[in-house]
């Protein structure tokens, strides 16, 4: 078989880190391997080092169709990852709320212009085969919708179109059916199936079962150290050895924090929602909805990918200026009724991809996880010192609290999507909406994070609603479930 990408005693550098190995790594062509381990196993730089964005240090590293000696050609190896849309000029100097205002989807204010719908952007596109991918991506449904219109699973969609239009001689998908409805993630299976004669691919994933079908064999690290690749097959059924890689080294203990907003108002329902509608020109989301979301209660919220659930979110959480002329009462308090953005937000406690997509303070993880205090995305003002031991009180309780004083933008996706859990939950509020909580989290993470989830449940007077595409990951204290 014919080498792809060969690496010899490759060591890898990236300042303040220290690799445990040098990486000794063959991969063939028409082979489609998966790198899998836990979150902040090292991962994503070993896929940053095939891009040439991570520099080799020493040792040999070869790519079979670039130059002795050269690492990186801008175009050859493309990533398709949750930091993929940073790259789209509708992103830049954006802000989470702008997208549930129209005027502000369809105009660009900074640029004076329309914004360009995904039929523009992929027009635009170089490459062939667009019909194709058109087709294989059912990006069509998509073609009158700006980017900020487009749900997480829906840009997932579209952002691996635009890359395999461009025909890179490699893709590396990180996580690729996170955000995926189960339609969706069957047909991003298949379609993997059907371009492996000729497309390579590397696969990274942090949980087993989510190595696509395509995938043969895998590349186990964890703790920046990478093991040699081994069958796909014999990585499943070798207990003893998914164990040592995924083993929990977490020995603390579950403590949720005390409320913070402790001088709100009692109430009897959340939220109450009497025939609400959310209509753009080209299309209704929903209309003449009703929801009646008492205190104590936990729902499941779901539905397909595009289907509004994040948009009817956002008319719970004030983000929405659109619930103001509805009929929405949160908290038993009439939206419109004098109240502020700050009166709803302090007893609610909420994360989303697309929050994690915006969220893009480069402050210290303590700081990320205090700012929760304050609904800010970010710390803008001196915590007490009591602040922050609460702050690294929860971030001990979902086992990173050795990320304590790391820069947010400088841990794995992973770790950051536990970073922004911890900010969730900081206050213990009235009202915790999870959409998509699990999202990029191994599986000990992922059951780490359900237990805390039931433990807060577990208060009579705590309510909940969560979102998920995976009902593994729905939490066993949901008991009341709402679909779109």
């Amino acid at each position: 078989m014919e080498k792809l990408i060969e690496m010899i005693d490759a060591e890898p550098f990236v300042y303040g880190i220290d690799f445990r190995n040098r990486i000794n790594l063959t991969i063939y062509k028409g082979e489609h391997p998966t790198i899998v381990g836990p979150n902040g196993a090292g991962k994503t730089k070993l896929a940053e080092m095939i891009c040439g964005k991570v520099v080799v240090r020493s040792g040999v590293m070869r790519l079979s169709f670039l130059p002795e000696g050269v690492h990186y050609q801008k175009g050859k190896v493309a990533k398709a990852g949750f930091e993929s849309a940073y790259t789209m000029a509708d992103y830049a100097n954006m802000y989470y709320q702008q997208r549930f205002s129209a005027t502000e989807n369809e105009w660009d204010a900074v640029q004076n212009t329309r914004r360009p719908t995904v039929e523009n952007l992929v027009a635009d596109l170089p490459g062939g085969d667009k019909e194709f991918w058109i087709e294989k991506l059912r990006l069509k449904p998509l073609f009158s919708k700006t980017l900020l219109m487009l749900s997480s699973g829906e840009l997932r969609r579209f952002l691996i179109a635009t890359i395999l239009i461009q025909k890179p001689e490699i893709v590396i998908f990180d996580n690729p059916f996170i955000g995926l409805d189960t339609r969706t993630r069957a047909d991003l299976n298949s379609l993997f199936a059907d371009i492996a004669d000729f497309q390579q691919m590397i696969f990274v994933v942090p949980d087993p079962k989510d190595i696509p079908e395509v995938s043969k064999s895998v590349i186990p690290c964890r703790e920046l150290e990478y093991f040699p690749k081994m069958d796909k097959d014999k990585f499943l059924n070798d207990a003893d050895f998914k164990s040592f890689i995924f083993r929990d080294n977490y020995n603390g203990i579950l403590q949720l924090p005390e409320p913070f907003a402790k001088d709100c108002e009692p109430f009897e329902h959340a939220a109450i929602l009497n025939d609400v509608a959310i209509k753009y020109p080209t299309r209704t989301l929903f209309e003449n909805l009703s929801w009646d979301i008492r205190k104590g209660e936990k729902w499941s919220l779901s539905g397909a990918n595009g289907s509004g659930k994040s948009t009817l979110l956002s008319l719970i959480t004030a983000d929405n200026p659109r619930s103001y002329s509805m009929n929405i009462t949160l908290f038993d308090r009439q939206r419109g009724t004098g109240e502020s953005i700050w009166d709803i937000k302090k007893r609610i406690g909420y994360i989303s991809a697309e929050m994690h997509l915006y969220f893009r303070e480069n402050q210290p993880c303590k700081k990320v996880v205090a700012s929760g205090l304050f609904d800010t995305q970010g710390l803008f003002r001196q915590c007490s010192d009591s602040q922050y031991q609460k702050a690294q009180q929860v971030m001990d309780t979902f086992g990173i609290g050795h990320l304590a004083d790391k820069p947010f933008l400088k841990v794995s996706d992973g770790e950051q999507r536990l970073v922004l859990l911890a900010r969730t939950i900081i206050k213990n509020p009235d009202l915790l909406i999870l959409d998509e909580p699990l999202h990029g989290l191994d599986a000990v993470n992922k059951a780490r994070a359900k237990q805390i989830v039931n433990q807060y449940a577990n208060q009579p007077e705590r309510t909940l609603v969560v979102v998920t595409h995976d009902p593994a990951n729905v939490p066993e204290c949901v008991e009341r479930y709402f679909k779109l």
